[in-house]
């Protein structure tokens, strides 16, 4: 509910504000809820009724005549609006859950590009914060209404391929890389890239096979399909214990064949110019400085192929909204090529964004991997169930499947460390203080649910009392308001495609709600309170929802 629209459907027909075109934009949420609800700062208008803000205020007080209001107080030219407790309590608790948010993006086609993993490589802590980010802001954006189509860009290209293709014919065998998987392929690179310092005629033998690929050449094409297919299997493994999947695979392969009607249009524009044999598209007047687009050897480049992807997206999707989640060190290369988009006259052009992020590291450097280089994403999983196993167990629980349950608050808590700050953000992520069940954790609020939950089933079969002067009192209040605000929080959330928007009043709502649960008695023996019990809901619906946008399991025991 819009308290802000309440209180404006009770003023816009006081004669004093007829004349007042920004009037709801000018009503604000009072910070400290003591001091009203929503206040009306009359300063902005004494120019154009020429009249102190004192004055103006005293004229809206005397003329509002509303039961909505148990009080309307007019402070050197503030007019705080204050909302009758028990009326407010059953617009926003009675109703909660039944807004029409899902309406905002009927209709609306969105494509969000995330993740992007190079295929026969392990995931590693460099891909966590774009797919864990991606993931959010698309359940964020199907929440409200919008058709999703998540899209994995996958590196399945390249150079490095004929690396593989080279490791497995001097040491290994192919008929074991349907066998063994990643692991083997990735075993048989590493020992290429240590064996070729050595040995600087293996790179021409790496750069020979990928050429007898992008040639369509029978054998390396069968090696580098095997190579293709385990490497899904694999990140597709990986994504699922995320909880994350996508609408589309396709990589850099699949565009390989598809840059040439580019390179013609921008001929065909005028927009390509030869500098040192290269061909670039100059942006200096718009100071972006110039997009290579074709090596003076005639390969083509990042911006060649993003320019075809869009055109190919755009031409499958038809899309309103279209999103690429990568590094914040990649903002130019996408400022670059959006500009080129929009020369080349698509007018689509004008609805991509590049969504940033800082780095993610750890605060003693890497996680242990068999590599000694990269600390890998499922070795962080694997470390933080075994560790969130060991804090149930010292905790004490009555749930019969332990390893579910930490593996809900595991993989949680490593999601969450990419999603309680700010995107842009470099963070570092802390094992133990990220399993901490009474901090600004994800089991801490997988926790606060499992409470709402306990609470709720404990109530079934009793004797429901109490009556609205039960909830008319300042901390539940709080609690009535803050929870009215998930709807906004979500719309914040989706237009500034910030996660954690929604973490934070995760955090905040189990912060109100664990100071109203410890004050306030639900279930009084054989009696629940019934009004108080109606928040409890409310909040658990809260919980579950923003929950489930983060990809975070909500344990209904702990």
């Amino acid at each position: 509910m819009d308290l802000k629209k309440l209180v404006y459907d009770q003023i816009k027909d006081v004669e004093i504000l007829s004349c007042v075109d920004n009037l709801y934009q000018l009503l604000t949420v009072t910070q400290d809820s003591k001091n009203g609800d929503i206040t009306l700062p009359c300063f902005s208008l004494a120019k154009i009724l020429h009249k102190s803000p004192v004055a103006i205020g005293d004229e809206v007080v005397g003329a509002i005549h509303s039961d909505i209001f148990q009080n309307i107080v007019n402070v050197n030219g503030y007019v705080n609006f204050f909302f009758k407790k028990d009326m407010l309590f059953g617009k926003i608790i009675e109703n909660f859950g039944k807004s029409d948010i899902s309406k905002t993006g009927a209709g609306k086609t969105l494509f969000i590009d995330f993740s992007s993993l190079n295929l026969a490589k392990y995931m590693h802590i460099g891909h966590l914060s774009t797919t864990v980010i991606g993931s959010v802001i698309a359940n964020t954006y199907e929440h409200i209404g919008y058709d999703v189509k998540r899209l994995n860009y996958v590196g399945d290209y390249g150079t490095p391929f004929g690396k593989m293709i080279a490791a497995i014919k001097h040491w290994g065998d192919e008929s074991e890389i349907e066998k063994k998987g990643v692991d083997y392929i990735q075993d048989l690179y590493v020992k290429f890239n240590v064996e070729a310092d050595n040995q600087p005629s293996l790179m021409d033998e790496a750069r020979d096979w990928f050429k007898r690929i992008e040639d369509g050449e029978p054998e390396a094409t069968r090696i580098y399909n095997k190579i293709i297919t385990v490497s899904i299997a694999e990140a597709k493994r990986l994504c699922d214990i995320l909880g994350i999947n996508f609408d589309s695979w396709r990589g850099e392969a699949y565009y390989n064949d598809k840059m040439g009607p580019i390179i013609d249009t921008l001929n065909e524009k005028g927009l390509l110019v030869t500098s040192e044999g290269a061909k670039i598209v100059d942006l200096e007047p718009y100071g972006l400085g110039a997009c290579m687009i074709q090596k003076s050897d005639g390969a083509s480049l990042y911006a060649t192929r993003d320019l075809a992807t869009a055109v190919d997206r755009y031409n499958t999707y038809h899309f309103d909204l279209g999103l690429y989640v990568t590094s914040v060190q990649q903002n130019l290369h996408f400022a670059r090529w959006f500009k080129v988009l929009e020369l080349m006259g698509y007018d689509y052009a004008k609805n991509l964004r590049h969504i940033a992020y800082g780095t993610y590291s750890l605060p003693t450097g890497k996680i242990g991997s068999r590599f000694g280089k990269q600390a890998l994403v499922k070795d962080m999983l694997d470390l933080s169930i075994t560790k969130a196993k060991d804090v149930v167990i010292s905790r004490g629980t009555k749930v019969d499947d332990i390893d579910a349950l930490a593996r809900s608050i595991g993989i949680g808590a490593v999601k969450f460390g990419v999603l309680k700050t700010e995107r842009i953000k470099d963070c570092v992520f802390d094992l133990e203080s990220s399993l901490n069940f009474d901090g600004e954790t994800s089991p801490y609020i997988q926790y606060t649910y499992a409470r709402c939950n306990s609470i709720i089933n404990k109530s079934n079969g009793l004797e429901k009392v109490g009556d609205i002067s039960d909830v008319d009192n300042f901390d539940t209040f709080e609690l009535v308001k803050y929870v009215n605000d998930l709807d906004k929080t979500i719309l914040d959330s989706a237009n500034d495609f910030e996660p954690c928007y929604i973490s934070r009043f995760l955090l905040g709502l189990c912060g109100l709600f664990n100071k109203f649960y410890n004050n306030y008695r639900i279930i009084d023996g054989d009696k629940v309170n019934k009004y108080r019990l109606q928040l409890v809901g409310a909040v658990k619906l809260a919980l579950a929802t923003g929950l489930k946008l983060l990809g975070i399991d909500a344990t209904e025991v702990m």
